[in-house]
Order: C-alpha cells, then structure tokens, then sequence
C-alpha cells in the first residue's frame, strides 16, 4: 500500500487516495506496490479544511507480502508495513463566529484490489479483508479515528468531530489581529494495517485505491 497526499482547499468535500498493493507469494521474493498522490490548494482567506494521508513530502509505502507458512494450510493475518498517519486539520478564518461545523472522514473502499499479474487473472480481493488498529488517536469520544476495517462502501464513515473555532483571550483585543484562528484538529493518527489473510487466493501481485474523503459542512 503506499500512500501520499495533501489537500487544502475551502469547505466541501475532499479526496485524497491511498493506494494498496498486496502480494500473494509462494517464495521470499516481494513486488513493490504503485504509488498515488494528489495535491490541491486554495490560497484564499475564507473557512478551509486541509487532509493528509501518509508522509506530505515523500511517498509512503505499505505492503503486504503473504509468504512461507501464511501460503500454507495454517494461514494468518499479515500487517503492512510502514504505519500511515492521517490528519484532518479544519481552519477558521478571523472573526469567525463560535458555531460549531461539522467535520467528516469517509473513505471508499469499494473498488477492491485487482490482480496485477497473468498468474491470478481477473481475481479482486475485497477491501474488507484490510483492517486497522489506531494509536495516537484522541479516541471515539473525540470523534478520531478508531480500530475498524475497511467494508467495501462508497461512503464509510471513519470519523467525525466538530470544529470548534479557537479565539484569543488577550484583554485587549487589538494584540489579537493577525492571530490565526484554528479549529480542533485531528493530529497524525496513526493507522497500522492488517491483511485477514483468511481465503486462499491465487498468488500474484494485486493492487487497488481507497479514497479517503474529508468534509465541514
């Protein structure tokens, strides 16, 4: 799986993608996953959200590779590595008043991930067979991101929160002007990814995208 992306733009709804690879394998041997990334900016002052799924500079790969004993008749699940961070940070722009706007994580995972290699043919592995554990996570209270697995939707909602603006508490408010005014965030949570593992597939090199789509209403 590697993944890339940064969007910043104003409010409405954003998808950045984050392409998986996976590669079935009878021997020790590893195919490397292809690489999506996708940047828009805005440069405007009004309300803005921006979303970032992997390293904003570099490009991350994650990869699944089923070999030895997990080919054999006592399969288990496999984790990809490296860990993805993901944050979704929503801005206010100055005088802004204190309602509260809605911020949504939602990903579409419905494509699945298709066979990349004349050994496996037309076979597609479902998403759903990829789930994740979180950490630096501020938790489901807060509205971040928690354990879960993708489930083959268009539109599965991972997480949700509200962006409240922040404003300055200074006495006198001139030494506010020029503050930027940000709402909460959610900081670099950190996704680590399984593969259950747990249907034989034909062995080969199998790729495919999940968008994931940040909104303030």
């Amino acid at each position: 799986m590697r993944a890339a992306a940064l969007l910043t733009t104003a409010p409405g709804r954003f998808r950045a993608p984050l392409a998986a690879g996976l590669a079935l394998l009878a021997c020790g041997s590893t195919v490397p996953a292809n690489a999506v990334i996708t940047t828009v900016t805005d440069t405007g002052n009004n309300h803005a959200i921006s979303l970032q799924v992997g390293s904003a500079s570099a490009i991350d790969t994650v990869q699944f590779n089923v070999t030895g004993n997990n080919v054999g008749l006592t399969p288990g699940p496999v984790t990809g590595t490296p860990a993805i961070d993901i944050s979704v940070v929503p801005t206010r722009p100055a005088n802004s008043d204190g309602t509260a706007r809605p911020v949504t994580l939602q990903v579409d995972s419905s494509a699945g991930l298709t066979c990349q290699s004349t050994s496996c043919g037309t076979t597609i592995i479902p998403f759903s067979k990829i789930s994740w554990t979180v950490s630096n996570s501020s938790g489901g209270s807060a509205g971040d991101i928690q354990n879960g697995q993708f489930n083959g939707a268009v539109n599965q909602q991972i997480a949700s929160f509200n962006a409240n603006a922040t404003y300055c508490s200074l006495p006198i408010l001139i030494f506010c002007l020029g503050w930027v005014y940000q709402s909460n965030t959610m900081n670099a949570t950190r996704l680590t990814f399984t593969y259950a593992n747990d249907v034989i597939y034909p062995a080969g090199a199998y790729k495919g995208t999940v968008y994931f789509t940040a909104s303030m209403q």
